[in-house]
């Protein structure tokens, strides 16, 4: 008898001893880009997302003023006529809104929630309210800064270069 027979086993003879269950392959999927910067693919289809919602809050909005005019004065009614230039500043204007709430209470919007993603800081945290609504205005104001994505070898937009911000895999 040896000496390697007399001496007790231990993990480090048989390293099979301390692996863990095997992954699903949901987890496994998830653990692999979780904290991980999303790209440009992904970060267009999230802001896909968020516009229809927007479009829905401005046809919405639109439908409230009409309902109120109505309410006032039935016999007088007529449909509001807006132009498409108020159309236009008034869907920036709830896109800014929703973007700044939306990043400040849940970490992403809607469309960041539907595809996994979150903004989050340098650190890893949550935005604060100043950095969401200056975000926002910014991605309103210059949406070609997503752009930056595909020259930026961490996969950030202007946007978050400037507020040291980034969209990550939740």
């Amino acid at each position: 008898m040896t000496a390697a027979d007399e001496r007790p086993a231990t993990g480090s003879d048989y390293p099979w001893r301390g692996a863990t269950g095997a992954l699903s392959v949901e987890t496994a999927a998830r653990s692999s880009v979780l904290g991980y910067r999303a790209g440009l693919v992904t970060r267009s289809l999230a802001n896909v997302a968020d516009a229809v919602v927007v479009v829905l809050v401005v046809i919405g909005g639109y439908a409230a003023v009409a309902v109120a005019r109505f309410l006032i004065s039935p016999r007088h009614f007529q449909f509001p006529v807006v132009s498409w230039a108020t159309l236009l500043v008034a869907g920036l204007a709830v896109q800014a809104v929703y973007f700044a709430l939306t990043w400040a209470v849940v970490g992403g919007t809607y469309g960041d929630r539907l595809l996994g993603l979150r903004v989050t800081d340098e650190r890893g945290a949550r935005l604060g309210w100043a950095r969401c609504a200056l975000r926002a205005l910014l991605c309103v104001l210059v949406p070609i800064g997503l752009l930056w994505v595909l020259v930026s070898g961490e996969n950030r937009s202007a946007q978050d270069v400037v507020l040291r911000t980034s969209v990550v895999y939740d």
